[in-house]
């Protein structure tokens, strides 16, 4: 996970237990695979959530963690 998005921002917080970290990995991992199998036009928070194994509520609360 990167912590800098290259403009000096931080994100707001850091996972600090493993498993929110795996969520987090889980979620970037989703995003990638959801990109490569069905495109731009596609990307949607439900497929990215599906695809995760997580809600879209979950994935609206960590996406605050991730800054790509």
């Amino acid at each position: 996970m990167q912590t800098d998005n290259g403009q000096g921002l931080e994100a707001r917080k850091r996972p600090r237990q493993a498993r929110s970290q795996a969520t987090v990995d889980a979620i970037l991992d989703a995003t990638i695979q959801v990109l490569q199998a069905e495109g731009l036009q596609r990307l949607t928070t439900i497929r990215v959530a599906e695809r995760a194994g997580v809600s879209v509520g979950s994935l609206y609360q960590y996406l605050s963690l991730i800054h790509i």
